[in-house]
């Protein structure tokens, strides 16, 4: 049973609180899904047209990789795709990354900095992914205390991708569907 409910605004993602009556094993396995197992957008394929700058592609690769980027996936085939043209002197924030599908959650994180003449040119996609596969696909921070022998206070801090109920949501989803298979592989046994 959850209950006390609460919700915080952060500058930097939203933080649900909430308590959870059951075993401890129940608030740990909706834990680790949160983290590894909700799906989430995440920058997966940079070209590099022109890059003047600094920086090496691999590594303008690695942070274009770790913005968060906003909206609940429908299905494991969506990319969304963005376009960087730059030129200097600006600093390159995430807001600049450009989208007719999607956007940034946070527009204001700093990329590269561009001197006069330096341009950055780029095109990537976002694909879906799973934080067991690389953490620029988890989709928060998940923790609980115990609080009594069977209840625990979950905090649940989104990085900025997906509302944190809506984490909690899918971690609940994917939870119900993998107990289904396993009754369902059960009950094939006793045939």
């Amino acid at each position: 049973m959850i209950s006390d409910i609460r919700k915080e605004k952060t500058p930097i993602g939203d933080i649900l609180r909430f308590k959870l009556k059951g075993p401890i094993s129940f608030s740990n396995a909706i834990r680790r899904i949160m983290i590894s197992e909700v799906p989430t957008y995440a920058i997966e394929y940079v070209d590099v047209y022109e890059n003047t700058s600094s920086m090496y592609d691999e590594l303008l690769a690695h942070r274009l990789a770790l913005i968060p980027i906003k909206g609940k996936p429908l299905s494991e085939n969506e990319v969304i795709t963005f376009v960087l043209n730059k030129e200097g002197p600006c600093t390159v924030y995430s807001g600049d990354l450009k989208s007719e599908t999607g956007e940034v959650a946070f527009k204001n994180i700093p990329i590269v900095k561009l001197k006069e003449g330096q341009r950055l040119k780029l095109e990537c996609e976002a694909v879906v992914g799973i934080g067991k596969v690389h953490a620029k696909w988890q989709p928060c921070n998940s923790t609980y205390r115990q609080i009594g022998e069977e209840e625990v206070e979950f905090q649940v801090e989104s990085h900025g991708n997906m509302e944190p109920e809506e984490i909690v949501i899918s971690s609940l989803e994917i939870l119900k569907d993998k107990a289904e298979r396993v009754l369902k592989e059960l009950e094939t046994l006793e045939e």
